[in-house]
């Protein structure tokens, strides 16, 4: 079975599980139910907690939080809790304003637009009066939007605008642009999965998705991802195929992330385009490429119409996409990227 037979499975069960909605058993809480990560329109978001101590001490700890939608001349008001996460840009030394993670009780969220999504990580600004770090806010979500174009088993994200209250008045409101990225467990239950928190082979991990995944992260340039640390990757399974969701792209060479704005970071190795994953045979390629080709338009366009993005961006992402684009249209490049070097 290949992977898009078994997606094909796993929609006509996802079907059936929406004509059991009557019974409790699907994840959804009613077919005219808005889902945060498929509003289309403007979301309002803020919380109010300490954020002068989240700000000033990067330990992870979680605080109470009072949180706010506000989306479609609607609010939603909800209990929870925030706390900062990640590793490099949890550091003080490299982010001025770390990223976040809000958490909410399942009886707080069911049947809201939050439903499911217990654990919303937010990609915060990083570095203060930075409009160049905005922008790679805006980058890193499109690069999310363009894996959602290649695979179902894919996290969305929503981008919002962020009002930081401090409970404390501590210090001054802080408003900024931000994203959220859907709880992978929410992502799983879509498809009648669950979440698998072990380790993993390459061998182990679905050989189909694997090389989807592997041809994706030399398309934006993205080295920073390991199968057997599960380094930036999360696995769903259904209790027999393993498949790999990515996430985290901001140091990508599609990106561009420089940390080095307003002082500090000498150390990161540049992000290149270098095929990490295993040596696929040239058959399993080939059909591999031939699906990118097939979605060469939708992605360019997803790029260059995009509102967040400034021109500038457009042009460098674009330029980017389709340099990879003429490596896989080449026997010669082919073997030089994706057999000499693969492991």
């Amino acid at each position: 079975m290949n992977k898009y037979t078994r997606i094909i499975s796993i929609c006509l069960l996802t079907v059936l599980l929406l004509f059991n909605l009557s019974s409790g058993k699907s994840w959804y809480n009613g077919l005219d139910q808005s889902y945060l990560f498929d509003i289309e329109s403007l979301v309002e978001l803020s919380i109010t907690a300490d954020i002068s101590y989240l700000i000033n001490n990067r330990e992870i700890q979680e605080l109470p939080a009072k949180v706010a939608f506000s989306y479609d001349n609607k609010m939603l008001e909800l209990n929870g809790t925030v706390e900062v996460r990640g590793n490099f840009r949890r550091d003080v030394k490299n982010c001025d304003f770390p990223p976040l993670r809000l958490r909410f009780k399942d009886s707080e969220i069911k049947g809201t637009i939050l439903d499911g999504n217990h654990n919303l990580k937010i990609v915060t600004h990083c570095k203060d009066k930075s409009n160049q770090f905005l922008e790679y806010i805006a980058k890193e979500f499109t690069t999310y939007k363009i894996y959602n174009l290649i695979s179902p088993y894919s996290l969305k994200v929503k981008m919002v605008n962020i009002t930081y209250i401090d409970e404390q008045n501590d210090i001054k409101t802080i408003q900024n642009e931000a994203f959220l990225i859907e709880d992978i467990d929410r992502l799983a239950a879509e498809y009648n999965m669950k979440e698998f928190e072990g380790k993993l082979s390459d061998e182990e991990v679905d050989q189909d998705f694997l090389i989807q995944l592997s041809v994706f992260q030399f398309m934006i340039g993205n080295t920073d991802w390991i199968i057997p640390l599960s380094k930036n990757l999360k696995f769903i399974t259904d209790g027999e195929a393993y498949i790999p969701v990515p996430y985290d792209f901001d140091y990508t060479a599609i990106v561009g992330t420089n940390y080095n704005i307003g002082g500090g970071i000498s150390y990161l190795v540049p992000p290149e385009r270098k095929f990490k994953g295993p040596c696929f045979d040239t058959s399993a390629l080939e059909a591999e490429f031939e699906e990118f080709k097939d979605k060469r338009e939708s992605i360019l366009n997803l790029v260059t119409t995009s509102p967040l993005l400034k021109s500038a961006s457009k042009k460098n992402m674009k330029n980017y996409i389709d340099e990879f684009y003429e490596i896989i249209g080449s026997e010669e490049k082919i073997g030089e990227y994706f057999q000499i070097n693969c492991k």
